[in-house]
């Protein structure tokens, strides 16, 4: 066998050939709007009209809820002619098939007199016929129908009061935007519930405030343009259980190496400085926590796992012992009463302490392992807001973060397979529903027989998906030990604590093993990849653990897209492969598509192809903060196939058709007449990761010839009103022989050099031992 790696393609960009866009659409109403129907849309506009509050002469507009039947989702069948800037403009969305539009008692007047319209267009008919309901926004809706005793009771306390997280509605201009903020505070000021706005978005429209009671939780929800009201979720760590205490093995001194090494940033709990095996990988601390509230228990059991985990566990496959260093960020104070000083930390002081760091060292490190949950279980319907935020810090300083799953206790715990009842209880834990971050379960390294999990099973313990809008979480899996379903029995992983090697479980410590395989990827790839193609790369090759191949359709829930393959496996191909990378721009309102695509002469016989197939396909979408189970605002979708010919039965005319032969994973097959909501649930659409996969096996598939075509699709107008630009996205796709017989890596290679402009994906080699002398 060849020892040589062989390289990954990149194809440049700009090589494909623009496809102009479809417009138009369907018109035929959903339902019959006649008078009746009419009516009781006007009497619901005109209850809203009666009791638009004196203080909107103040805020100059109310929300209000729209509610759409559930066939009526798709942005092509969004009412923005019924609801316009003439009328009650939409300026956002909950959960699907919830929008919320901007109501005056002018623009309620004009919707009024749209809706008694006997005689209106087609498309306003469409429009009405949509229409489930609308009404106003209540204190129980803003409150989530939770009473103001039960959410002071959740919340955590500071001083005299109690820290509730508060969204305001987005109205859009910054008129509107100031005159709802002003009145928020007007509020808060005479009834002097301090606020606060650090660590969150710049916009002003998220913020903390202290309350005391339920008076002010109550005025608190009669605001106009309050959206929400949530208690503050307080971060949290996994208590080291320090299982089969031993003494450490013999660790690489960083001296013995030459050459840079790849870097992770711990955001946890703090790295112990009384370890000089430790110290030596440490290029940086910072620390938020007072001395007094250290406890390093839990992020040295993290640092371990990136530095070291071959040789702390030297009987687990999927690692590597290339060097790692890392970056102490101490950022979480001791939360065990038992082990010291307490002080627990929330939502807000978490995004300061991170927000301030990145601004430093984001140039310098580009993964950041958190493997810190909260305590709030995601929604399936809205992004949470610490998601959310740490989606914001991803895109303005180009990094990416590994954030674990979550971790369900206490026992009895989590069966295999799961039941409807299980994964509802199950669902992973706010910030893993971060779009841009990489979420990492956890899977079983031990046979539990009947007691547990199998091998490579999730473990008991370890969150499911999906996330919200169904975007896939985790994304993938590693071993971050196990325990039969009743704890009795318990199996860690190993990494350090103190001076000694012991065993511990949890996502946490399945997150580090992924974040030192994305940051060798960054620092491997020259020039340095985008955190798109970086993500990509992680996923490519990532593998069911319990077979090695593709994860099956249903159980992304629990392994995501698998788990990855480690460095330099990842970064390279065999003889009997080829894969090829695109990184590309596309423009709203077209597509790009890549015709006569190369394919291995060696694959193609008597007129059919034959080979395996799989493509990654990694963007980072538009996201809009306002739009709920809409936050992702663009989508990409990839068609990889071949062009056949058609021969007509009754005339006998031969046509080329298009047949993609390539479909996405994860998905099941439904109605060939989708509705929006089959679409998001199970063909994924929205979600930014997806992978497509196809064997064509002995029989073959007849064509003429390869095409490639990436689509980009955007809700919300933004690729109408100007603010979109282009949406950039990473693609790979790798071609292969599955009976590694054909010599398919140098085929591609020379068609690839005739049909396009291409480079080698450059690999560094990873740092070597020092010669002795």
């Amino acid at each position: 066998m060849d020892d040589k790696r062989l390289p990954i393609k990149i194809i440049m960009p700009k090589q494909g050939s623009p496809v102009p866009g479809h417009g138009g659409g369907n018109v035929e109403p959903f339902r019959l709007v006649d008078s009746a129907y009419r009516k009781r849309l006007s009497e619901q506009i005109g209850a809203i009209r009666e009791s638009l509050p004196k203080r909107v002469e103040k805020t100059g507009a109310v929300p209000v809820r729209v509610s759409l039947i559930s066939r009526a989702i798709a942005k092509t069948h969004r009412p923005e002619k019924l609801f316009s800037e003439k009328t009650c403009p939409i300026v956002g969305a909950g959960s699907l098939g919830e929008l919320f539009v901007k109501a005056t008692p002018s623009g309620l007047d004009r919707l009024d007199e749209m809706v008694k319209d006997g005689n209106s267009s087609r498309r306003l008919v469409k429009d009405l016929s949509t229409v489930s309901g609308i009404e106003p926004i209540t204190p129980e809706f803003r409150l989530a129908s939770v009473s103001a005793e039960e959410l002071l009771r959740k919340s955590p306390k500071r001083g005299d009061g109690f820290t509730l997280r508060v969204n305001l509605f987005d109205f859009g201009s910054d008129r509107d935007r100031k005159r709802l903020t002003a009145d928020f505070e007007e509020t808060c000021e005479k009834r002097d519930i301090m606020i606060s706005r650090d660590g969150y978005s710049p916009d002003g429209l998220t913020c903390a405030t202290e309350c005391r009671d339920t008076r002010d939780v109550k005025a608190l929800s009669k605001v106009i343009g309050v959206r929400s009201i949530r208690r503050m979720p307080l971060i949290r760590t996994l208590r080291p259980q320090s299982l089969g205490i031993s003494s450490l093995p013999a660790f690489p001194a960083r001296s013995d190496y030459s050459g840079d090494v790849p870097v992770v940033a711990v955001v946890d709990t703090g790295v112990s400085d009384e370890l000089p095996q430790l110290n030596d990988w440490v290029v940086e601390r910072k620390s938020y926590v007072e001395p007094a509230y250290r406890n390093a228990e839990h992020g040295t059991f993290v640092a371990g796992l990136i530095c070291y985990p071959a040789f702390l566990n030297p009987n687990l496959e999927g690692m590597n012992s290339d060097p790692c260093g890392i970056f102490d960020l101490q950022v979480v104070p001791n939360d065990d009463p038992a082990k010291g000083n307490a002080d627990p930390m929330d939502e807000r002081e978490f995004l300061v302490f991170l927000e301030n760091s990145l601004e430093r060292w984001a140039d310098r490190c580009k993964v950041w392992n958190v493997s810190l949950n909260t305590d709030e279980i995601c929604s399936p319907d809205e992004f949470s807001e610490l998601a959310r935020q740490l989606d914001r810090l991803q895109h303005e300083y180009r990094v990416s973060f590994v954030v674990s799953a979550g971790n369900y206790w206490p026992p009895p715990l989590l069966d295999y397979p799961r039941t409807p009842l299980q994964q509802a209880r199950g669902r992973i834990t706010s910030p893993a529903d971060t779009v841009l971050g990489v979420t990492v379960g956890s899977v079983s390294h031990i046979d539990y027989g009947q007691s547990g999990p199998k091998e490579n099973e999730p473990s008991p313990f370890s969150r499911n998906g999906s996330g919200p809008n169904h975007v896939i979480k985790p994304d993938l899996v590693h071993y971050g030990g196990s325990c039969s379903k009743d704890a009795s029995r318990m199996d860690g992983i190993r990494s350090i604590s103190g001076t000694s090697s012991v065993e511990n479980m949890g996502t946490s410590f399945a997150s580090p093993l992924v974040s030192r395989t994305l940051a060798q990827i960054y620092h491997y790839v020259t020039p340095e990849p985008s955190p798109v193609l970086a993500r990509a790369l992680l996923t490519h090759h990532s593998r069911d653990p319990r077979t090695g191949g593709r994860v099956p359709d249903g159980e992304e829930k629990f392994f995501g897209f698998g788990m990855p393959a480690p460095v330099p496996y990842c970064l390279e191909c065999t003889r009997h492969s080829s894969t090829l990378v695109f990184e590309e721009e596309l423009v709203p309102g077209s597509s790009v598509e890549w015709d006569n695509f190369p394919y291995p002469p060696s694959l193609y016989r008597d007129g059919r192809y034959y080979g395996e197939i799989w493509m990654t396909l990694v963007f980072a979408p538009v996201l809009g903060t306002e739009w709920g189970a809409e936050y992702c605002e663009t989508h990409i979708e990839a068609s990889f196939g071949v062009y056949y010919e058609k021969i007509s039965e009754s005339t006998g005319e031969v046509t080329k058709k298009f047949h993609g032969l390539v479909p996405p994973e994860h998905r099941n097959p439904g109605d060939p007449y989708l509705y929006e909501t089959h679409q998001i649930a199970d063909l994924r659409k929205w979600a930014p990761v997806r992978t497509y996969h196809a064997k064509i096996g002995s029989r073959g598939r007849k064509g003429l010839r390869w095409r490639l075509k990436m689509r980009l699709l955007a809700r919300h107008g933004i690729d109408r009103n100007g603010d979109l630009e282009a949406q950039p996205f990473s693609l790979i796709i790798t071609i292969a022989d599955p009976e590694n017989k054909a010599p398919v890596y140098d085929e591609m290679a020379r068609m690839v050099r005739s049909q396009f402009d291409a480079q080698n994906l450059v690999v560094k080699s990873p740092a070597r031992v020092r010669a002795r002398g």
